[in-house]
């Protein structure tokens, strides 16, 4: 169920059930206050009739055979004056009690009750000692004090209200009640305008319900939902996107936040795309995962260092601008080769290129890696030279070195301006190893703690042990062998000693 429809729903329940709890409410009222208003009447007309009956006389009715007697026509005919008086009263009457029963001594005069033009047997009066079965508790309470009955009661007759009071002798002896039967079907008739009038009420207000509900909902809604669209753009990559702040209420303070943060991811955005170009992307990531702190760790990794012989020599001869160009050139082709096997490149030092392999992003077969990035860097070096068409007097070449060892990486410098970096003996001998490839009459130099790792197939030959500047043992190196400036030789596979 979509947001809209709930919303919808839960204004119009709530308006629904507010309406119709007020409705009852005052429809509930109006019952109380006109059956109290019948009670209170009725209690009257007992107490004061009764007030008119002569208790002995009363007292003298014992068998049908009292009946037309002087005491039961007196009787009687305040009884009936009693009913005629008011149009209501259906039956006024007398009782009283024998061994714990009620029965009927002295009733109205016959009539037609049911106004059917005939007097039936049921509409003539009780006899005297008829018994009075099922008599309810308010027609009891009426022997020793005023009482009715507290709702209408429905029968063959219709709806009817009773109200009871007692009678007493001259002593003050409770000898019998009085009571009335009233006809209340002209307040139900009232009861059933006044539940006509709440259901066209309720009926009204579920309509101006229906209404309001659409209008907040869509009032709800619609910036809800252009939000919610806005949102997926910017999930998308979108920053472009921007709301209206035209609203004064908190929709618009949300709207004015949300084009803030916007704003922030999108110049978060620009110096992370840009600060990849400066710093490997994977060295990014790990800033953004991590918290920017001074620091480093010492790990195994593997070093590649790669230098552009004649670099001094080749500025001299070169303008500037051609110059920029031919080593802009020259640098996008060995960051492509060291990236396409998984490395990342450190830093530009000059005209050198340095490596890391293994580091910040694991790397299986880390010096494989290496060794495949340096073929592919000597070949697109002499790649270049072809298509550039390069002068024979200010050829690239390029060299080589690679090493794996201990170094520490982390972030160097200050808190106020720190590089991620690996420094360290290994990246040393990488350095040196390189430098090492002009005596060596080789355009790549590995060390042996790279070649003990190599899988089978790879194209070095063994040098023997060289020193290295910085290193007080010589250093176990293999190189490139047959490598000319123009090509790569493949040479067989030969990890071993052979080429001493």
């Amino acid at each position: 169920m979509s947001m809209r429809i709930k919303v919808f729903v839960g204004i119009f329940c709530i308006a629904f059930l507010a309406s119709g709890a007020t409705g009852s409410y005052f429809y509930l009222q109006a019952k109380m206050a006109l059956y109290q208003g019948i009670r209170q009447q009725l209690e009257a007309s007992a107490a004061s009739t009764a007030a008119l009956i002569d208790g002995e006389a009363l007292q003298q009715l014992r068998s049908p055979d009292d009946a037309g007697s002087p005491a039961h026509r007196t009787i009687q005919e305040v009884l009936h004056s009693v009913a005629q008086a008011t149009p209501e009263y259906l039956y006024v009457y007398t009782m009283r009690l024998d061994d714990g029963g009620v029965e009927f001594v002295v009733d109205t005069p016959p009539s037609d009750d049911n106004g059917d033009g005939t007097i039936s047997e049921e509409e003539m009066p009780a006899p005297i000692g008829t018994p009075y079965e099922s008599a309810p508790q308010s027609l009891r309470r009426g022997f020793t004090q005023v009482s009715s009955d507290s709702e209408p009661y429905v029968d063959q007759w219709g709806r009817t209200m009773s109200g009871y009071a007692p009678v007493y002798n001259s002593q003050g002896d409770s000898v019998g009640l009085l009571g009335i039967d009233m006809d209340v079907s002209r307040i139900h008739r009232k009861l059933s305008l006044i539940v006509q009038g709440g259901l066209i009420s309720l009926g009204m207000a579920v309509a101006l319900a229906i209404v309001l509900a659409y209008y907040f909902a869509r009032q709800t809604l619609v910036p809800v939902r252009r939000l919610q669209n806005a949102m997926t753009r910017v999930q998308e990559g979108d920053y472009a996107v921007h709301m209206d702040t035209d609203r004064k209420d908190e929709f618009g303070q949300l709207a004015n936040h949300f084009n803030t943060m916007v704003t922030q991811l999108r110049q978060k955005a620009w110096l992370v795309n840009n600060m990849g170009k400066v710093v490997n992307k994977n060295v990014v990531q790990r800033i953004q995962d991590e918290s920017l702190e001074l620091g480093g760790e010492v790990l195994q990794t593997t070093v590649l260092f790669c230098d552009l012989r004649g670099f001094t020599a080749l500025s001299e001869k070169l303008p500037p601008k051609l110059l920029v160009h031919l080593l802009n050139e020259y640098f996008s082709a060995m960051v492509e080769a060291v990236e396409r096997h998984g490395g990342i490149v450190d830093k530009f030092i000059g005209d050198a290129v340095m490596a890391v392999f293994g580091h910040p992003t694991p790397l299986p077969q880390e010096q494989d890696a290496a060794l495949a990035a340096a073929q592919d860097m000597l070949a697109a070096c002499d790649s270049l030279n072809v298509t550039m068409g390069v002068h024979k007097d200010i050829l690239l070449i390029n060299s080589v070195g690679i090493h794996t060892g201990m170094v520490m990486a982390g972030n160097i410098g200050s808190p106020e301006r720190m590089e991620f970096t690996v420094m360290g003996d290994a990246v040393n001998v990488a350095a040196r190893l390189e430098n090492l490839t002009r005596q060596l009459g080789t355009r790549l130099a590995v060390s042996g703690d790279v070649v003990a790792t190599l899988q089978d197939g790879s194209p070095l030959v063994s040098a023997g042990e060289c020193d290295v500047s910085g290193r007080k043992e010589p250093v176990q190196v293999a190189i490139l062998s047959q490598v000319e400036s123009s090509s790569l030789e493949r040479s067989p596979i030969r990890t071993d000693s052979q080429g001493d």
